[in-house]
């Protein structure tokens, strides 16, 4: 470090170099001011956080990233890519959700509206209006957030564009919650493959006695005298499923403590086979209608967004003919406890950990073996 008195020129005097090394601040300032270089952005202190969000401008983060060390290290990056699909992806990022872009195509109206498809449900409610805060500001001005998605997603009906049977006429699949103006759309499935006991049977009223024959046993040596197929075993099941009553079936769910949240008509009631080529689905196996000779029942339900709000369901299970009982509407989809006439028997109760919520469409598909 040079002294401030070998600054002066040659004729200065002794009076004037002393004076110049008695007022120089600098060679008691340098050690801290070089020890401050860098420490807004290597470890600032607590108290700093609030003046250096200001001075980056990442205030308005603030309600979705509260963590002020994150933010401050992560907004720097995302101010920087502002306005691009990659701040989109870095700000759900913080939200620990990924998703795609979904933009509108030009040829429509509203061609700057944005939707976003997310890898899963949310996890829970709030984080929509976080995921909103976060998209609406890592858009371009001239884009709009509108609408969110993943698991259900029935678009609105373009006429000469799509099919009629799979679209909507008035609008998009989805609805609003208070404090965000976009539209959510979920969908959850839970697939059911059930093999129907004598007790449930015999409930239904439709139990027959086994025919005793042999059945082939691949751990059977030497394997018995019987035919591949028992044709007596398979005419028992079918006569089984071709006694159960017609009628409107309908998903119960219950609580943990089993009492019934409420009921779900049905929108899928077939007996079936299966086939590679169904149009009906249990995990990777597909069904197809087969209206006389099958053995298995396929039931599927699908609650409406909000119903059961509130409500966690702890088992689901089938009524397999039921109509609203008095006082409820012919048509009801939704029905609360003791909105069913007959209410069972219940049959293929299945443990589930379904959390109803207004965003959510809840579908249930169960293929019952006879």
């Amino acid at each position: 470090m040079v002294a401030a008195s070998a600054l002066l020129p040659p004729a200065s005097t002794k009076l004037e170099r002393a004076y110049a090394d008695a007022t120089d601040l600098f060679a008691r300032t340098h050690d801290a001011v070089s020890s401050m270089r860098g420490i807004k952005l290597r470890n600032p202190p607590p108290s700093w956080l609030p003046f250096l969000v200001y001075e980056y401008g990442l205030g308005e983060l603030t309600p979705y990233v509260p963590n002020l060390y994150d933010l401050i290290d992560e907004g720097i990056r995302w101010q920087r890519v502002r306005g691009t699909p990659a701040s989109i992806f870095r700000a759900l990022g913080w939200l620990g959700y990924s998703a795609a872009l979904d933009e509108a195509p030009p040829r429509r109206r509203f061609w700057n509206v944005l939707q976003i498809a997310l890898e899963r449900v949310r996890d829970d409610e709030a984080d929509l209006i976080r995921i909103d805060g976060v998209t609406t500001l890592s858009l371009p001005k001239r884009s709009t957030f509108w609408r969110g998605y993943h698991g259900y997603d029935v678009r609105a009906l373009e006429w000469g564009r799509t099919r009629w049977g799979q679209t909507l006429w008035s609008a998009y699949s989805g609805v609003r919650i208070p404090q965000s103006d976009v539209k959510w759309s979920f969908g959850r499935p839970y697939d059911i493959d059930h093999a129907m006991t004598q007790a449930e049977l015999q409930a239904l009223g439709v139990w027959i006695e086994p025919t005793g024959e042999v059945e082939l046993g691949w751990d059977d040596i030497p394997w018995p005298d019987a035919p591949w197929t028992s044709d007596a075993e398979h005419a028992r099941s079918v006569a089984m499923l071709a006694a159960v009553p017609a009628g409107t079936a309908w998903a119960v769910f219950r609580d943990a403590d089993g009492a019934v949240i409420g009921y779900r008509r049905a929108r899928a009631r077939w007996p079936v086979r299966p086939a590679p080529g169904g149009i009906y689905a249990i995990g990777s196996n597909r069904y197809a209608v087969e209206l006389s000779g099958a053995t298995r029942l396929y039931i599927e339900a699908m609650t409406d967004f909000g119903d059961g709000f509130g409500s966690t369901a702890f088992s689901v299970g089938f009524v397999l003919s039921a109509v609203p009982a008095a006082g409820f509407a012919p048509g009801a989809r939704w029905l609360p406890a003791g909105g069913i006439v007959p209410a069972g028997p219940v049959v293929a109760e299945t443990p589930v950990s379904i959390e109803f919520g207004r965003t959510v469409r809840e579908r249930v598909r169960a293929v019952l073996r006879f």
